[in-house]
C-alpha cells in the first residue's frame, strides 16, 4: 500500500510519500516532494504510487494575508497535479479555499469551505480540472471527503459554526468548552444533473466531536460503521449505519 502524507515543514511544504506491507510494524519513506506550487497543501488524492493531486487552500504564507483572503472569501486556492515523472502543474486555479478532494470513476469531488459548496470536476487529457457541477451548502461548511467506493456516496464532515470553529484551531485543546458544532452528510450523485442529493446523517451540538474532521465506511464481516475523527480529540467515534 502506498501512503501520501501533507508534510508542513519549516520554512516550505511538501508531499511524503510511504509504502506499508501487510503486517508489518513499520512503513518505508519512499520520497519527499517540494515545489513552489505546492505551496499550501490541505488535502491529496493519490492517482498512483507516484502521482497525485492536491489542494492548495490559499495562496499566501503571512498570516494577515492568509486571514484576509479567507475572511474576505477570495478565490485564491488552487489543484496542482503531479505526474508519474515527477512534473507538477496547475490543474485548476481561482476556487474559494479548496480543502478536501476525493474520487469516484471518472469524477473527481473537491470541497470548498469559503463557498461552502462540493464541486464536481471532469480530469481532461492534460490532467487539468473542468468542471462539471457543484452543491451549495447553505448552513455548514465542508471540510474532508470520503468516497464509498462500494457505492460512490459521498461523505462530508461538515462545520456548523465558523467562528468557534475558528477559534478552536488558533487555541487548540483537548480540554477545550469550546463549541463549534459538526454535521456529516451523505452525498449520492444524482443520475440526471452533475449534483447531489443530500441526506444528514449525524448532527452535534460540539459536546462529543468539538472538530470533526473526516468520516469514513468500515466494513468488516456482518457489521458496518462510520468512523469519525476529529482535529482536537484524542478518539474515534464509531456510528451504526
Amino acid at each position: 500500500m502506498t501512503f501520501m502524507f501533507v508534510n508542513h515543514q519549516p520554512g516550505h511544504a511538501a508531499v511524503s510519500i510511504f509504502t506499508y506491507a501487510h503486517g508489518a510494524n513499520y512503513m518505508v519513506h519512499v520520497e519527499t516532494v517540494a515545489t513552489d506550487l505546492l505551496h499550501s497543501p490541505n488535502n491529496i488524492l493519490a492517482m498512483s504510487q507516484r502521482a497525485f493531486y492536491a489542494t492548495n487552500d490559499i495562496k499566501f504564507d503571512h498570516h494577515i494575508m492568509r486571514t484576509l483572503s479567507t475572511n474576505m472569501r477570495l478565490a485564491h486556492g488552487s489543484v496542482v497535479y503531479r505526474n508519474e515523472t515527477g512534473s507538477f502543474s496547475v490543474a485548476l486555479a481561482g476556487i474559494r479555499y479548496p480543502n478536501g478532494i476525493a474520487r469516484y470513476k471518472s469524477q473527481i469531488y473537491v470541497a470548498s469551505c469559503s463557498d461552502p459548496s462540493v464541486h464536481i470536476y471532469r480530469a481532461n487529457a492534460d490532467n487539468s480540472l473542468e468542471l462539471q457541477g457543484r452543491t451549495i451548502f447553505p448552513d455548514s461548511i465542508p471540510d474532508n471527503l470520503f468516497v464509498d467506493p462500494q457505492n460512490g456516496q459521498i461523505y462530508a464532515t461538515t462545520f456548523l459554526k465558523s467562528r468557534e470553529t475558528h477559534k478552536l484551531f488558533h487555541n487548540p485543546s483537548l480540554e477545550t468548552s469550546r463549541i463549534a458544532g459538526t454535521r456529516i452528510l451523505r452525498l449520492t450523485l444524482r443520475n440526471d444533473a452533475p449534483s447531489f442529493d443530500i441526506e444528514s446523517l449525524l448532527v452535534d451540538s460540539g459536546e462529543l466531536m468539538p472538530t470533526a474532521t473526516i468520516a469514513a465506511v468500515q466494513r468488516r464481516n456482518q457489521i458496518q460503521r462510520m468512523l469519525v475523527g476529529c482535529v482536537m480529540c484524542n478518539f474515534v467515534v464509531t456510528c451504526k449505519l
